[in-house]
């Protein structure tokens, strides 16, 4: 079978939920995924389909049709250069966090005995990153979900990273005292005021976990608030904030570190948007 005549009726079936060019790409990773076929690198590749292929085919197309990613039909994404284990319970990583994840690398690879603490687990993406990259360091990481632990112990376990995973509500202060003083604290946390949900696609508010996503509009910094306030008793000296934050609120979240006593940088993602905020301690 011609895996680009197979594509071409891809994208047709697509059409009208997803672009040609990012169905193409969901294509690709599909037909990687079922079949190890790198398109990418081989475009003319042919392959002989049998009945286990064309059924797990007509559900991954029925599924996308429907509006679910195509990173949960395969229970997959990829983030910096390896795959995670992703469901429902965990948001997907996003190439801005990786950004995010670069930025610590690049300011302490190869330093020694770094102690850091990730907010907000998620797919553990991020610990994992971190620890693999910085091999030396000690690395906690919390989530109040006891799924999404699951799922990043699960990533943990894959990648050989040893990391302590912290099931804590960490809105809750007096919870803190469970956390390890660290030198570094990076979260990517849940920022996107409710009021945003009408600007964004259907894929993702159907299917992945809101608890990650959206603040209420009244209080959309409560957890840069508790982040700043956190750092004050949970930084080591001269200890660094990492965070991603809301494109809208660049300089209120900046503003707020600032009244915590930290010195700051606002640093747009790729896309020229307000995105990562690193606050030093003075």
């Amino acid at each position: 079978m011609s895996l680009q005549k197979l594509k071409t009726g891809f994208i047709e079936n697509l059409k009208g939920i997803y672009p040609a060019d990012e169905a193409g790409n969901i294509f690709n990773l599909a037909i990687e995924n079922l079949t190890g076929i790198d398109l990418r690198n081989n475009s003319a590749a042919t392959f002989t389909p049998d009945g286990c292929f064309v059924k797990m085919w007509n559900e991954i197309e029925q599924r996308l049709q429907k509006n679910e990613p195509i990173q949960y039909i395969l229970n997959e994404a990829w983030f910096y250069d390896i795959p995670f284990y992703v469901n429902q319970s965990v948001l997907i990583p996003r190439p801005e966090t990786e950004e995010l994840v670069d930025w610590i690398i690049k300011d302490h690879k190869g330093q020694q005995d770094l102690s850091i603490l990730d907010i907000g687990t998620g797919s553990g993406c991020i610990p994992v990153i971190l620890k693999r990259k910085i091999p030396e360091s000690e690395v906690s990481s919390c989530d109040i979900s006891s799924e999404a632990l699951l799922v990043a112990q699960k990533n943990a376990r894959k990648h050989k990273t040893e990391i302590n995973f912290i099931q804590n509500d960490f809105l809750n202060k007096e919870r803190w005292p469970s956390l390890p003083k660290s030198d570094i604290i990076v979260s990517n946390p849940p920022y996107i005021p409710q009021q945003e949900k009408k600007l964004m696609h259907e894929n993702v508010l159907a299917h992945e976990p809101h608890l990650a996503l959206f603040v209420e509009d009244t209080n959309p910094l409560i957890f840069y608030e508790a982040i700043a306030e956190a750092g004050t008793t949970l930084l080591k000296d001269q200890g660094t904030i990492y965070v991603e934050i809301f494109e809208g609120l660049g300089p209120e979240t900046q503003s707020l570190f600032d009244s915590k006593g930290f010195s700051t940088i606002l640093k747009k993602d790729m896309q020229g948007k307000d995105r990562f905020i690193k606050a030093l301690q003075q």
